[in-house]
Parts: structure tokens; C-alpha cells; sequence
């Protein structure tokens, strides 16, 4: 699969379940269409909280926190840990066919791979960013960006969430300690496991861009279609049968 052709979509719509949406219409629309690769990035003007497809929100979240703040919670469709979202944070969608790469129809090779190539983005600017964990970026060994993965038959998504200017205090104050961890954590509650880079957000987005869009490849906008949007939204991501399923 070259790597020449691209779609780019640098775009924030309101609300957290319509952008949860769109990144599924995305991973849809390349398993449907040539299977192009694309690269989205969002970031909330508010905070939410994000459960993965499997996170149980009784055992992850202080709910009584988020109602009081009036914080969403939400519910993406890939796998993982629950996140806090908002100002700070970048939020990152690369999706690519399973050919894009030798062994990329392995779970574990394909998040490897996709955080390896933003991490040594990132390193070129300094931060001696590094791959640690099933799927975490990290400045030693604190926590930067989680991520998370969902598989159709021929292409796949990585979210990621890039902390670089976030209020990391609302970590503690919305979500509970996970009950899974990865090893490097060593039990350390979140506001001495997670951090941030400490970066502007230009600089991160010009880094995340560089790690995947070659100089004079073909890079182009993908359709979005806003009604197929509503119905996600309508069907899953917004309803709270699919938010508070587990």
C-alpha cells in the first residue's frame, strides 16, 4: 500500500458523541471505499470523559463528580481504558488497511506501530517520548496518551489522546484508579503516573501530521456526510442504552 495518498481531516464538531461518530464514520468509509489511510485530529472545547466499548462506568468513573460539573460521559467503539477529553488534550485518528504495513492485521503490531511513528515524531523536537505498556506514549515513566483500537475485516482505527497542555487534576477528580494497569505504573495513583508534554498545540499537531503525510504525497479532505453522522449519534454514541450498556 503506498503511503502517498492520503485523507486529512483536521476538524472539531460540537459535542463529544458526534465526534465520537465521525471517527467511526471514517473507519467505515475506508473499509467500504479504496481504503484509503486518514488521519484525523479533534480537540473539545469542553471536558468529557470517555468510557472504551468495554469499561464498566460504576467501577471507572466518579459519575457523581462529572453530573455535578456537568460533564458528558461517553462511550467510544474501540477498546481500552477511560479517558478525560478536553482543552489540552489532542485527540488522534489514524486509520489504515491491514496491508498498509508487514503484520498489521495483529492487534498488538498495529498499535506498536502507529504510536512508534508518532513517538519518534515527537522525539524530534526533544521530548524523549517512548512506547511503553499495550498502547501508552510516555515521558519516562509517566503517562502522556493512551490509546485504543477497533477492527473492521480489511482496515482498522488507533485512537490516541495526547495530553500537552491538559488540567490533569480533573483526572483524579472524574475517573477512579483502574483496576488493570500496566506493569511501569506501579500502583502510583494518576497524578503521579500521568503528565504533560508540555508543548504547544501547533507544534504537536505539526509533529502528529509529520508522522504520517510524506512531503508532496497527495493529501485531500474526505467526504463527510453529516446525516449518517446523526444517525450514529441517534443510534449509538448519543443514546444512553450504547453509554451506560455495561
Amino acid at each position: 500500500m503506498a503511503e502517498d495518498r492520503w485523507h486529512v481531516l483536521d476538524r472539531t464538531l460540537p459535542g463529544v458523541a458526534a465526534n465520537l461518530a465521525l471517527d467511526e464514520l471514517l473507519l467505515q468509509d475506508a473499509e467500504e471505499g479504496d481504503g484509503r489511510p486518514t488521519l484525523r485530529l479533534w480537540e473539545l472545547p469542553d471536558h468529557a470523559v470517555v468510557l472504551g466499548a468495554s469499561g464498566r462506568w460504576r467501577d471507572e468513573i466518579h459519575w457523581e463528580a462529572c453530573r455535578a460539573d456537568g460533564v458528558p460521559i461517553a462511550r467510544r467503539s474501540s477498546g481500552g481504558g477511560t479517558v478525560v477529553i478536553g482543552p489540552g488534550a489532542l485527540n488522534v485518528a489514524v486509520v489504515l488497511p491491514d496491508d498498509f504495513a508487514t503484520g498489521l492485521g495483529a492487534v498488538d503490531v498495529a498499535q506498536h506501530y502507529v504510536l512508534g511513528r508518532i513517538a519518534d515524531a515527537l522525539r524530534t523536537l526533544g521530548p524523549p517520548v517512548e512506547v511503553r505498556g499495550s498502547g501508552d506514549l510516555t515521558l519516562g515513566l509517566r503517562k502522556v496518551s493512551g490509546s485504543a483500537q477497533r477492527r473492521l475485516k480489511r482496515s482498522f482505527l488507533v485512537h490516541a489522546t495526547i495530553l500537552y497542555d491538559f488540567d490533569l487534576p480533573l483526572i483524579t477528580r472524574y475517573l477512579k484508579s483502574p483496576a488493570r494497569q500496566p506493569s511501569y505504573r506501579a500502583g502510583r495513583p494518576h497524578d503521579e503516573f500521568v503528565t504533560n508534554l508540555e508543548m504547544s498545540g501547533e507544534s504537536l499537531l505539526n509533529a502528529v501530521r509529520s508522522a504520517w503525510l510524506p512531503p508532496g504525497g497527495e493529501v485531500g479532505e474526505p467526504a463527510v456526510s453529516m446525516s449518517r453522522i446523526d444517525e450514529l449519534v441517534a443510534s449509538k454514541f448519543g443514546d444512553p442504552a450504547w453509554v451506560e450498556r455495561l
